[in-house]
């Protein structure tokens, strides 16, 4: 018996739209010399499965910080009608602070979206990936300020952020986010939050590392990995890869080839999706 939160056919068709987007990406990108690679479970889905992980609800890419910089200018006027670009600064109540492309006429309502009045879309998450500065102290403070700006526009958006299960002392912890989300958070100005971030890895003293400024706990990985970035074939399209998937994911992974015991399965199943048709899936079971 299936133990997927998404019913009959809705995660197939969410997929497909997800491969509409980033198909579209990879076109301006190709279009403009924009690099990018396909990041996380989305490089990992490519390389053990072909295409998208069978049970994965969401694609993922990363983007060298100024090629990063250069999308988000471009995006706006060359995504074709139907697509469009959103960040913290142009759209009401969007938490993270990397970049999303939606397709228009869908929702995609999670919990914590749901919370802050963002109306999002099926969309693709487009990460900036930066370089850590050459000296270990200077880059570990700055993968904690862009971890602590990240954390502080969730609790401005939310009560409830996802802390892993390991979290120490976890009811106290949650306890705490809602008072902060309820208290001081509110405070915070979503434009400085942005700007920090955005320059947490500003350095004039780079290594050969990169981090995903977003999630820079994942890990860092050398330039040789990443670049120069290459193709490789995802569910019958050809989009950028990094150059060495296998040191990539083992980084991410460990024994990225074995699979996962079902109950360890995630998805970011949200509480409303309408795929286009005006009918929201999860609560009418089409």
């Amino acid at each position: 018996m299936s133990t997927s939160p998404y019913p009959h056919d809705s995660l197939q068709r969410l997929q497909a739209i997800e491969r509409d987007i980033v198909a579209v990406i990879d076109e301006l990108c190709r279009k403009n010399g924009i690099d990018y690679f396909i990041d996380g479970g989305t490089c990992l889905g490519a390389v053990r499965h072909g295409g998208f992980i069978p049970w994965d609800d969401d694609v993922d890419l990363g983007m060298p910080k100024a090629d990063y910089d250069r999308f988000c200018a471009l995006a706006p006027e060359q995504l074709p009608e139907g697509y469009s670009l959103h960040t913290s600064a142009n759209t009401k109540g969007f938490s993270g602070l990397w970049a999303k492309v939606f397709k228009g006429g869908t929702r995609f309502i999670d919990d914590n979206s749901f919370e802050a009045g963002c109306e999002q879309g099926a969309f693709v998450d487009v990460f900036p990936y930066c370089q850590l500065d050459a000296d270990p102290k200077v880059a570990q403070a700055q993968c904690s300020k862009a971890r602590m700006t990240q954390l502080k526009s969730y609790l401005k958006h939310f009560s409830r952020p996802k802390l892993p299960a390991s979290t120490p002392l976890k009811p106290l912890v949650e306890l705490g986010c809602k008072f902060v989300h309820a208290t001081i958070a509110r405070t915070w100005k979503q434009e400085d939050l942005q700007k920090a971030f955005d320059h947490a890895f500003d350095t004039d003293n780079p290594a050969q590392l990169w981090t995903d400024a977003a999630y820079p706990h994942w890990g860092s990985f050398e330039t040789d990995v990443l670049f120069p970035t290459v193709d490789i074939d995802f569910d019958g399209l050809k989009l950028r890869a990094p150059r060495d998937c296998e040191s990539y994911l083992t980084t991410l992974y460990g024994d990225y080839m074995q699979l996962p015991p079902e109950n360890e399965r995630y998805t970011h199943a949200p509480v409303i999706l309408d795929l286009g048709d005006g009918i929201d899936v999860m609560k009418a079971g089409h």
